[in-house]
């Protein structure tokens, strides 16, 4: 019986040796595979039940050799949730980051060129006005140059409107919201979630400390490191390996279901369902979709709890955020500000005084060597509405002008337009001389808003309020790019640190290798003994 005992002792140890050799191989074999974890074999002594007490003979039948406890799984939970954090904010400052290299883009113009060239050009045919103050040639060329401003402040926010389009999608229509980069990406995450809820099925009714579990939380963490990309998640791990996600605090997947997963609509149609409006052109929302296909919202616009990931990089740079963050919203602001700046100086200067400010005097189009009161209607610039009927009208309500719609006023490009330039100016209605065509003060006034401060531009002056904008482009540029790069170096430490904690290290496994080999050829040595043993009594009965 001993001898039997012997041989199914080193027969078990040849069987858990031969075993620990596979899983040797399986990790030499995986130590490039993306996500792998490193495992070992973990052994134990294997006692046969019985009543043993102090009876040598007892103790000896109770040793049945070796079996193996458990294939262990090398893993680190803490520093997992910290690369997942941490990738998450990567992805983020990598999105901006290419957000604002697109919105330096729109303003790289040549030198002489875009806002800044237009209006170098618009101030300098106003100096030539205040020296030509009668002159058809100076004032058309004046109004050139400010059609040109005009266009050129239409063109980039066009190009504004565009860059945040392909990024959100033009907050109307469903069409641009499928064209978009954020439309992909929630594509993307969600179906992310049903493979995620896949492998906690697969783990629920696999055991634990197997090389099939361990396969699969191998898998399971690769699920989570993706979707982290996406978005900033809070995951929650039970005993098994399966795991709750979550974003903001509203669960998207529970064990084995997925109870919650982002749904995206237009700000209109955002509007049209719930009556509110949205900052962003994108709303993203958290659903739960029935068997029949019906949507029932957990979370109704989502996007404050969606601050990570590239949908959270995506998802605000529209937005003129009020952290002062650059953003393409915020530098549309800041375009439309300059605009009605503008447009209301101008306006302001070019229409009817009074005896507080004095009195501004145009040109008399049938006169032209006679001067007239100007009207409270002689404004410059206008804003071009569009209605929805498709018809287009003109407003000269600051409140209405922006980048992208801002024109000259009809009242300047009519055919006699060009004497509608009130570039004289008197201090009283009594010391009017209408034939003093060659005053200039009024344009003289115009030429002074190239260096006066405006409240409504942060008390600066027009071309300082725009180099300032460009600065802060630049500036939000430089310093998200050393953020990124800041944070790209966090990254590549943690991944270099979840390399040593669980990747494959091939002196490690050599060790293991001519250990288990060892052992192997041992139990051999031991089994061939016995056998031997076993032919011995046998002969010997026969």
């Amino acid at each position: 019986m001993n001898l039997l005992s012997s041989l199914n002792i080193s027969a078990g140890a040849l069987s858990v040796n031969e075993k620990a050799i596979s899983v040797v191989s399986h990790n030499v074999s995986n130590m490039n595979t993306e996500g792998y974890h490193k495992q070992r074999v973990n052994l134990e002594a294997r006692n046969i039940a019985g009543q043993i007490g102090d009876n040598p003979n007892n103790q000896v039948r109770a040793n049945g050799g070796v079996k193996i406890a458990n294939v262990m799984r090398y893993n680190d939970d803490y520093l997992n949730n910290y690369y997942r954090q941490q990738l998450s904010e990567k992805n983020r400052l990598e999105q901006q980051l290419g957000n604002l290299d697109d919105l330096a883009a729109v303003f790289d113009d040549l030198e002489g060129q875009g806002i800044d060239g237009a209006l170098g050009d618009f101030y300098e045919a106003l100096n030539n006005l205040q020296q030509y103050p009668a002159s058809s040639t100076a004032r058309a060329n004046f109004i050139e140059r400010a059609k040109t401003l005009t266009s050129t402040l239409n063109a980039k926010s066009t190009q504004l409107g565009k860059m945040t389009g392909e990024a959100l999608g033009d907050g109307k229509t469903e069409e641009s919201l499928k064209n978009s980069r954020v439309y992909a990406q929630y594509k993307d995450f969600n179906s992310t979630l049903e493979e995620l809820a896949a492998v906690n099925k697969a783990l629920q009714t696999t055991q634990t400390g197997t090389l099939t579990a361990n396969n699969l939380l191998d898998k399971r963490d690769l699920i989570l490191h993706d979707m982290s990309q996406y978005v900033d998640l809070n995951v929650e791990e039970h005993a098994n390996g399966t795991v709750d996600v979550s974003v903001g605090g509203t669960a998207l997947v529970k064990s084995t279901k997925v109870v919650g997963q982002l749904d995206i609509e237009t700000a209109a149609a955002y509007k049209q369902r719930t009556g509110l409006e949205s900052k962003e052109a994108a709303v993203i929302s958290i659903v739960n979709i029935a068997d029949d296909g019906s949507k029932s919202y957990i979370k109704d616009n989502a996007n404050d709890d969606i601050q990570g990931g590239s949908i959270g990089g995506l998802l605000h740079f529209g937005t003129d955020n009020k952290d002062g963050q650059v953003t393409a919203g915020s530098v549309q602001t800041s375009l439309n500000k300059l605009a009605q700046t503008v447009a209301k100086i101008f306006n302001d200067l070019n229409t009817a005084y009074d005896s507080t400010n004095g009195y501004a005097y145009k040109i008399n189009a049938s006169k032209t060597d006679e001067l007239e009161a100007t009207t409270s209607d002689n404004y410059m610039f206008s804003a071009k509405i569009v209605n929805a009927d498709g018809t287009v009208t003109e407003s000269h309500d600051a409140n209405d002008i922006t980048a992208g719609n801002i024109q000259v006023s009809s009242n300047l490009l009519k055919t006699d337009g060009i004497w509608n330039i009130a570039c004289a100016h008197f201090d009283t209605n009594t010391d009017v001389d209408i034939h003093a065509v060659g005053n200039a003060q009024n344009a003289i006034k115009m030429m002074g808003t190239r260096t006066d401060k405006q409240a409504d531009l942060q008390n600066m002056s027009i071309e300082d309020f725009y180099g300032s904008m460009l600065g802060g482009i630049a500036s939000a540029g430089d310093s998200t790019r050393t953020l990124y790069e800041t944070q790209a170096d966090v990254v590549d430490s943690i991944e270099n640190q979840l390399d040593s904690a669980y990747g494959v290290d091939l002196n490690e496994e050599l060790v293991d290798l001519v250990k288990y080999q060892t052992a192997y050829a041992a139990a051999a040595q031991v089994f061939n003994v016995v056998n031997s043993c076993l032919d011995t009594l046998m002969s010997l009965g026969r």
